[in-house]
């Protein structure tokens, strides 16, 4: 299975280098009106490209030494945990590796020089550079504002593009900032097969976190979605929050379960609310799951229109979970093998089954919608993969 590794970046490729490349270092953190977006998209000439060019072949070269391992490890500490973590599996064309850069011109140079040695250093075709807007340290409003939002989008992209089931997913904190790591560690707490793994300095022993038993009841927190999305964009008044979340007036914010998705502020005597760092994450996790498609076959869609409303409503429960890439790895029913190659999904101790195929982007194809018979098979099987087409967009209702 490829692996799909985010790794939050630091400058420890500079201070842990030679001393000249230190002293160039030291001058170009002095620069202003530096394209940040320069350095991460462009092949030459962008601002700190010297220091870039020597920072590589300085890593190059240790590369080739007597040690390689033991220098390449000493080198920064993003390699350092990267080698520990890539030297547990096997290399594969799919594999990923994002690097999340702070907003600062030292920062972002860093993340550029790792990816780029990362790249052909464990011979990973994907290594890419990902400019978090607001992630800083002299401006602690628009960390807040910016930052924690910018940095958890960027992880939920990262993560659509590697669905559980398919990658084995990390998050490496192990660089950088760490006013970020409680994000990233309950981002692995909340989200299907997410591992965080982690190495203090220059120590060999790497710490990794499987997921641990923290569950989100998400579809209660569903009704806050809108008022998560609204307190994300703009401050929300207490009277308009409470008529987001459908409470009455009079009502107090606390009773409502995902009351502790939100901060509150003061401006001119006024109390005004703002989704904070977990209401992000949970906004988030929706997102991502309203950008998955489902489609049903024309076969499927036929099917579904010609049942009754109590059948109708088991199936498009079992539609929405399909968005969840962790329902269908808990769900599938590997018992059972058929001649088009679907995914078999038994939904639990139930006759309704469903066969679907796994598409580009997470999409979902549902191919065959079947009941269970007495004699232990299916009424409907899917018999060739070319057979189904993306007839109609499942949307809920």
């Amino acid at each position: 299975m490829p692996i799909s590794i985010i790794s939050t970046t630091g400058t420890s490729v500079f201070s842990q280098a030679s001393k000249s490349i230190q002293e160039e270092w030291q001058t170009f953190n002095k620069r202003t009106n530096v394209n940040l977006q320069s350095i991460r998209r462009e092949t030459r000439n962008f601002d700190g490209y010297d220091l870039y060019h020597r920072t590589l072949q300085y890593l190059r070269g240790e590369s080739g030494s007597k040690d390689a391992v033991t220098a390449i490890r000493r080198a920064s500490a993003e390699l350092n945990s990267l080698s520990h973590i890539l030297a547990r599996t096997e290399r594969h064309r799919s594999d990923q590796l994002h690097f999340l850069a702070s907003d600062t011109p030292d920062g972002v140079l860093a993340a550029r020089v790792v990816a780029d040695f990362a790249k052909e250093y464990f011979g990973v075709e994907t290594s890419v550079v990902h400019l978090i807007d607001g992630l800083q340290v002299s401006d602690g409003r628009k960390f807040q504002l910016d930052g924690i939002r910018v940095l958890i989008a960027t992880i939920y992209e990262v993560l659509m593009k590697a669905p559980a089931g398919t990658y084995t997913r990390v998050i490496n904190p192990t660089g950088g900032f760490k006013g970020v790591v409680p994000y990233l560690t309950l981002i692995g707490m909340i989200e299907t097969d997410i591992e965080i793994s982690y190495i203090y300095e220059r120590s060999s022993e790497l710490i990794t976190l499987g997921r641990i038993p923290l569950q989100f009841d998400f579809e209660i927190l569903k009704s806050a979605y809108n008022a998560l999305k609204k307190c994300s964009e703009d401050f929300v008044s207490d009277s308009a929050l409470k008529s987001l979340l459908g409470l009455e007036p009079d009502s107090s914010l606390s009773i409502h379960p995902a009351w502790s998705l939100f901060d509150q502020t003061e401006q001119d005597g006024q109390i005004y609310f703002s989704v904070n760092g977990l209401g992000l994450i949970v906004l988030e996790h929706f997102a991502v799951l309203d950008k998955i498609k489902v489609y049903l076959s024309r076969q499927a869609a036929e099917r579904f229109d010609g049942l009754d409303q109590t059948q109708q409503k088991k199936f498009a429960s079992y539609f929405d979970k399909l968005r969840e890439p962790g329902w269908i790895e808990q769900k599938r029913h590997d018992e059972y093998q058929n001649p088009g190659g679907a995914i078999a999904i038994k939904p639990g101790n139930v006759d309704e089954r469903l066969f679907i195929y796994k598409l580009d982007e997470g999409a979902i194809l549902v191919a065959e919608l079947a009941f269970h018979q007495t004699n232990g098979g299916y009424d409907r099987v899917p018999k060739r993969r070319a057979d189904y087409d993306t007839y109609r967009t499942w949307e809920a209702k």
